[in-house]
């Protein structure tokens, strides 16, 4: 019997992951983003006329696709842990289609026995403050789009939010007269991050002078981008890695190396570190699992937060920047899951 595999990748991310489950919009991306590269992978390696099956993501199949994710050479490079995400997604897939499909028990089984490999943590990669000033010195603030970056780049420091925490940012997360802003992380557990009056200062000079008037469906969000849409984790990304780039040119030791939007949380988390901070203290601020179960009850109060603040910064070349004069003012399936 012939299982058609568009219709249960969307009964899987709408009934099930969405509906059944509310996974979150992130884990709903990363699954997107898994299936999307399996599905052209398998497109790249068969020529079949016929639109895919679920019997086509036979266990062969995915053990080529995971070596390929891993190929430096002829694959994509990625890391041990972007690997076991993949699997990790197909597997919960398999789980579903097991339920609606028992004939396929065997082959959600096969799946299933793939073992995840075995990840070494290393030291976390970080910008010291030198180098976080260099970067922070590249937005030219003579321009509406500088001003709005150098308000990107300065508040993913501030605040140690990942990329798709800042994209998710609306115009009533800030609470500009306490300085603060309120952080939906991760399983939609939320935080409050106090924020630098330099930092302050820099999002109300972008939000009343420089935020380009966005079309109707993003007129919520603080990030504009330059289409009149509302920021994405991509954007933010590509955003951080071309700065990093171009400070990479004056500031030799940034030459060389892969760095993105997540080693800024690192450097944040780090400088947080070096000023003193307690471990409890730390993961809440980054908006982490905290240690143990009783430690739930051990937040940081915001008052507690804004004197942490005041040791760890603001970067230098913010405090001058304002200071300073301002600126001016199947391919279906594919698509269907490009458009999720």
């Amino acid at each position: 019997m012939r299982i058609p595999l568009d219709r249960y990748i969307k009964e899987f991310f709408i009934q099930y992951l969405r509906q059944q489950k509310g996974a979150s919009p992130h884990t709903i991306k990363s699954y997107r983003d898994s299936f999307r590269l399996l599905i052209s992978y398998i497109r790249s390696k068969r020529r079949l006329k016929r639109p895919l099956e679920v019997k086509d993501l036979d266990s062969k199949t995915i053990l080529g696709f995971l070596s390929y994710l891993q190929d430096v050479r002829h694959g994509r490079g990625n890391s041990t842990l972007t690997r076991n995400l993949r699997l990790a997604a197909i597997g919960s897939f398999f789980q579903y289609i097991s339920l609606h499909h028992p004939s396929l028990e065997s082959l959600a089984k096969r799946i299933a026995a793939i073992p995840i490999k075995k990840t070494y943590l290393k030291n976390a990669d970080f910008l010291t403050r030198q180098e976080m000033e260099a970067v922070l010195a590249q937005p030219c603030v003579a321009t509406s789009d500088g001003i709005r970056d150098l308000a990107i780049i300065t508040l993913l420091y501030n605040t140690g939010a990942r990329a798709q925490e800042i994209a998710d940012l609306t115009i009533a997360s800030f609470d500009f007269p306490n300085r603060n802003v309120r952080i939906i992380g991760k399983g939609r557990k939320e935080r409050t991050i106090p924020l630098w009056p330099a930092t302050v200062e820099l999002l109300l000079l972008y939000q009343q002078k420089h935020r380009r008037r966005p079309y109707p469906p993003a007129s919520a969000s603080f990030f504009i981008n330059q289409r009149s849409q509302a920021f994405t984790r991509l954007g933010i990304r590509l955003l951080v890695k071309k700065y990093i780039k171009m400070a990479s040119g004056k500031c030799r030791s940034l030459a060389g190396r892969r760095l993105s939007t997540h080693h800024i949380r690192h450097s944040t988390a780090t400088h947080l570190t070096q000023s003193g901070v307690d471990p409890n203290v730390l993961k809440d601020w980054m908006g982490h699992a905290l240690i143990q179960s009783g430690d739930r009850y051990r937040h940081a109060d915001l008052s507690q937060k804004r004197r942490i603040l005041e040791q760890f910064g603001p970067p230098d070349y913010v405090q001058s920047c304002l200071g300073g004069p301002k600126g001016p003012s199947t391919e279906n399936l594919l698509q269907w899951l490009g458009d999720l």
